[in-house]
C-alpha cells in the first residue's frame, strides 16, 4: 500500500512538470519537434517510476513513415507504455474529455496528439483531416478502436469508423498488442502497482487492404489479430 502510494505521488509529481514543460514548449517556443521528443520523455520516465518491467516483440514490424497503429485498451498507462516500447514518436488518437484536463489535455496537444469529440460531427471531421496530413506527413498515429478502456481485460469490438484514416491516407494499419496496463493500474483506481508490461506489434495489414476491404472486414482482421496474439499471451502466463 505504501509503495503504491509512493509510486502514484512520484507519477502524479512527473506528470505536472512534464505536462508544465510541455506546456511552455509549445506556447512559448513554439517548438513542434522540442514537444514530441519532451512527450516522449514524460512517457518513458512514466513507466521507469512506476518501476515496470517492459518487453517488447515486433518492434522491427513497425513501417517507415506514416502509419495507423491500433491497440487494445486496458489503462490509463498505455500511452506511456506504448511511448516508452516504440520508441518512435507516436502520436495519440484520444477522447476529447482527456484533452480537457487541465494543463495536461494542452500538453497532449502540443505534443502532437489530437482529440475527438464523437458527439460532434463536424468537429470529428476537421479532426480527421488534420491527422490525414500528419499521417502523410511521416507520422504514426495511435488509436485504440474500442473507444473505451476494458475493465476485465476482454478485448471489446473495434469501432470501424477509426479505420477510416487508413484508409484515407492510404497507410498500413499496424494491430498492437498490450497487456499489463490493467493490472498497473486497474480502471477507477488511483494507485499503480507492480506489473509486467508486453507490447507485441503484429504484422502490418498493407495500405492496399484499404481500397480492396471495407473498414469493417479490416477492423475485423485486426482485432481477429489481436485476439490471437492475447491467446498466446495467455497459454504463456498459465505455463
Amino acid at each position: 500500500m505504501i509503495r503504491g502510494i509512493l509510486t502514484s505521488v512520484a507519477i502524479l509529481m512527473h506528470t505536472l512538470v512534464g505536462s508544465l514543460l510541455i506546456y511552455i514548449c509549445g506556447a512559448v517556443a513554439r517548438s513542434e519537434r522540442g514537444c514530441s521528443r519532451l512527450m516522449d520523455w514524460w512517457g518513458r520516465w512514466f513507466v521507469r517510476l512506476g518501476g515496470w518491467s517492459v518487453h517488447a516483440e515486433g518492434i522491427d514490424l513497425l513501417p517507415e513513415g506514416g502509419a495507423i497503429l491500433v491497440s487494445n485498451h486496458q489503462s490509463l498507462v498505455d500511452i506511456p507504455l506504448l511511448i516508452t516500447a516504440l520508441n518512435r514518436g507516436v502520436g495519440f488518437l484520444s477522447k476529447r474529455e482527456l484533452g480537457r484536463i487541465p494543463l495536461f489535455g494542452k500538453a497532449m496537444a502540443y505534443g502532437g496528439n489530437l482529440f475527438i469529440d464523437r458527439d460532434d460531427p463536424r468537429d470529428a471531421l476537421h479532426l480527421m483531416r488534420d491527422a490525414v496530413r500528419r499521417i502523410r506527413e511521416g507520422k504514426p498515429v495511435v488509436i485504440f478502436p474500442e473507444g473505451t478502456r476494458s475493465e476485465d481485460g476482454t478485448i471489446g469490438e473495434f469501432k470501424p469508423g477509426a479505420f477510416y484514416l487508413a484508409q484515407k491516407a492510404g497507410v498500413p494499419v499496424v494491430p498492437v498488442f498490450i497487456d499489463g496496463g490493467r493490472r498497473a493500474l486497474p480502471k477507477g483506481s488511483l494507485l499503480f502497482r507492480p506489473a509486467g508490461l508486453v507490447v507485441r506489434v503484429l504484422p502490418p495489414l498493407p495500405p492496399e487492404a484499404g481500397s480492396t476491404f471495407s473498414r469493417q472486414e479490416i477492423a475485423f482482421e485486426a482485432r481477429r489479430r489481436i485476439l490471437a496474439a492475447a491467446a498466446v499471451e495467455e497459454r504463456g502466463a498459465a505455463l
